[in-house]
C-alpha cells in the first residue's frame, strides 16, 4: 500500500493503521494487524528518512543476533554451574557415606584414592584366597537354563557345626539335581539311565510351604509361651543362596520344612517338651549334631551325625567372609567418589575456560560492538522521530487503534503509483 501524493498529514509524524477482519463464517477472532509508517511532507527529507529506516532495520537485526549470541553463552554457562553444584553435593555425599563405611579423605586427591583403592582391592584378595569349607561333590553340567544344579551346590552355612549337622540331616538329597520342569527332570534321568536323582520345582505342591516369615513355635500372635534355652533358630534361616534365591526358597522350604537348629541335646529335649504344650514340634537338630525327630525319637546311630571328614565332602559350603563383603562396598564407594572427583573436576575446567572466553579480545570487541550499535539506533531512532510508545513497548502500543480523520482528503491524482486500499476500516 502506498499513499498518493499530496495526501494530508502531519510533518515527520508516527501514523499507524490498524486492519480489523470482519468475516461472520470465522469461529475465532484474528489479531489486528497493525502497519506504522512515518509521513512526511518532503521528498527529499522522505528518501533521507527511507535511508535511515534501512539504516535502523539492519541495526535492529545485528543488534538481535548479538543479543541471541550473548544469551546462549549467559545460558550456557549458568547451566554448566548447575552442573558444578550437581558434581559438588555429589562428591560431598559420596564422601560423607565412605565416613561411615570408616574411610577417612583428608584431601580431594586422585592419588590418594587411587592408592587407597589398590590398597583395599589386596585386602579383598587376601580374604578371598583364605581357606574355607567347600563342597567337593561334582556338580551336574548346566547345559541348559531349566537345570539348577545339585542341591549340595545350591546353599552356602557360614557356621561349620550347623553346615555339619543339616549336611548330614539332608545326606539323602545332597547329590539330587533341581530342575524347573518335568521335562529337563526326564531328560537327566534319561541321559543317565535313571542313576541320577532328579526334583523338578513344577511338581512340587508349594500351599504346604513353610512361611519364612513365621515364627518359632514358642512365639504366637506376638507372645512368648516360655523362654527357650539353647539359641533355637529355624535351619533355613541359616541359609544363603548365591543364585536363584526364589527357586532356592522352595527347594529348602519342602526339604527341611520348619526344622530347628538348638545348641545340644539338652536344650532340644527342653525345647520340645515345652512345645508340644501348645502345638506341634518339628524335627530338632543340634549343634553337636544330635537329631530328635518330629514325632519325639532320638538316639542311635541314625540319629547322630559323624565327623564333617566323614561326610565324604558332601557338605554345604562356606560363603565369602563378611569381611569380603565390607571390602566390596569400600571399594564400590571408592570407585563412584574417584569418578564424582574427575567429573568435578572436568565440569570446572569446562566452567573456568567459557568465563575466560567472555573476556577475550574478541568478546569484548563484540560486547563493545554491541553498545555501539545500539548507541547508533537510539539516534536514528531519535532522528525518524519515532514514539517512545513505539519503541520502547514494542507491538502492545501497535494494538490499540489510531484514528486517522480522512475527511479533507482530496481524490487522488492519476499519477499514483498504486491503487490505494478501497477500504481500510469496514
Amino acid at each position: 500500500m502506498v499513499l498518493a501524493e499530496d495526501s494530508p498529514g502531519r510533518d515527520s509524524t508516527e501514523y499507524i493503521l490498524v486492519f480489523e477482519p470482519h468475516l461472520p463464517a470465522l469461529k475465532k477472532p484474528l489479531e489486528p494487524y497493525c502497519l506504522s509508517f512515518m509521513f512526511y511532507n518532503d521528498s527529499k527529507k522522505q528518501q533521507l528518512m527511507a535511508t535511515l529506516t534501512k539504516e535502523k532495520d539492519q541495526l535492529s537485526k545485528s543488534i538481535d543476533l548479538y543479543r541471541k549470541m550473548f544469551d546462549t553463552t549467559n545460558q550456557l554457562i549458568a547451566e554448566m554451574k548447575c552442573q558444578v553444584k550437581e558434581a559438588e553435593t555429589r562428591e560431598a555425599l559420596l564422601k560423607n557415606e565412605l565416613k561411615k563405611h570408616q574411610i577417612e579423605l583428608p584431601q580431594t586427591n586422585l592419588q590418594y584414592v587411587d592408592s587407597l583403592l589398590k590398597k583395599k582391592m589386596l585386602e579383598q584378595e587376601g580374604v578371598m584366597k583364605q581357606p574355607r569349607r567347600t563342597c567337593t561333590l561334582p556338580n551336574y553340567p548346566k547345559g541348559s537354563q531349566d537345570i539348577l544344579g545339585k542341591i549340595a551346590h545350591l546353599a552356602q552355612i557360614e557356621d561349620n557345626e550347623a553346615a555339619k549337622v543339616i549336611s548330614w540331616h539332608l545326606a539323602s538329597d545332597m547329590d539330587c539335581v533341581v530342575t524347573l520342569t518335568t521335562e529337563a527332570a526326564r531328560s537327566i534321568f534319561d541321559e543317565t539311565q535313571g542313576r541320577q536323582q532328579v526334583l523338578p520345582l513344577d511338581s512340587i505342591y508349594k500351599k504346604t510351604l513353610p512361611d519364612w516369615t513365621r515364627p518359632l513355635p514358642h512365639l504366637r500372635n506376638g507372645k512368648t509361651f516360655f523362654r527357650p534355652v539353647g539359641n533355637p533358630v529355624f535351619a533355613r534361616d541359616l541359609l544363603t543362596f548365591p543364585d536363584n534365591i526364589e527357586h532356592c526358597q522352595t527347594v529348602f522350604g519342602m526339604l527341611l520344612g520348619d526344622t530347628i537348629i538348638i545348641d545340644n541335646l539338652d536344650a532340644a529335649n527342653h525345647y520340645r517338651k515345652e512345645v508340644v504344650k501348645i502345638t506341634h514340634c518339628p524335627t530338632l537338630l543340634t549343634r553337636e549334631g544330635d537329631r530328635i525327630r518330629s514325632n519325639g525319637k532320638f538316639g542311635g546311630l541314625q540319629n547322630k551325625a559323624p565327623p564333617m571328614d566323614k561326610l565324604r565332602g558332601m557338605v554345604f559350603g562356606a560363603p565369602m567372609p563378611k569381611l569380603y563383603s565390607t571390602f566390596s562396598g569400600q571399594i564400590d564407594l571408592l570407585q563412584q567418589y574417584r569418578a564424582a572427583v574427575v567429573k568435578l573436576d572436568n565440569v570446572n575446567k569446562d566452567l573456568d575456560l567459557h568465563l575466560q572466553s567472555l573476556n577475550t579480545p574478541e568478546m569484548q570487541k563484540k560486547k563493545k560492538e554491541l553498545v555501539e550499535q545500539e548507541k547508533s539506533l537510539k539516534l536514528i531512532k531519535q532522528k525518524l522521530g519515532m514514539t517512545p510508545a513505539l519503541s520502547d513497548k514494542g507491538a502492545e502500543s501497535l494494538l490499540q487503534p489510531m484514528t486517522l480523520d480522512m475527511s479533507d482528503t482530496p481524490i487522488p491524482p492519476k499519477r499514483m503509483r498504486r491503487e490505494t486500499v478501497k477500504k481500510l476500516y469496514k
